[in-house]
């Protein structure tokens, strides 16, 4: 006897084959699948144009950590340029100190702006002294607070 079995569950991206029985009796699966629909969100730095590239850096850095990574950076960095040295030795996107990345900063991966983020992460991320920004003032406020209105995020 052939019949249809309906079965109605959230299963992303799933197709089922149809399926034989012992008896070579032919049982059909209809599936209803409803993908989950994935929120992305967005965030722009409102000083920079739509298609530039510190638009896809600010992204890639709130994607790592969110926006106080974002805001870090911004306080290191305001320019996010990824070649900046400042007077005390600092470099790139995040300021890392020559002398204790001397390693990283002279390698080849020190050119790419994304593989600086995702050092930068790591170092933040394993070791919280090495964030100084909170206390950093800027006009008298918090810099990670006078920095805050400089973006915006979006869910798509």
């Amino acid at each position: 006897m052939l019949g249809t079995i309906a079965i109605s569950m959230a299963v992303p991206y799933l197709t089922i084959p149809n399926m034989l029985l012992k008896n070579n009796q032919e049982l059909e699966f209809q599936w209803q699948v409803q993908q989950q629909e994935e929120h992305q969100e967005l965030i722009v730095h409102n000083w920079y144009a739509s298609d530039s590239i510190i638009q896809d850096y600010i992204n890639y850095a709130y994607d790592l950590w969110g926006i106080d990574f974002v805001k870090l950076i911004e306080c290191e960095n305001g320019r996010r340029d990824p070649k900046r040295v400042s007077e005390t030795h600092d470099h790139g996107l995040c300021q890392l100190h020559y002398s204790y990345n001397k390693e990283f900063i002279n390698s080849p991966d020190f050119k790419d702006p994304y593989k600086q983020l995702d050092y930068c992460y790591e170092k933040y991320k394993t070791n919280p002294k090495l964030r100084y920004w909170p206390d950093r003032k800027i006009k008298g406020k918090k810099c990670s607070d006078y920095v805050s209105n400089r973006f915006n995020i979006s869910v798509s």
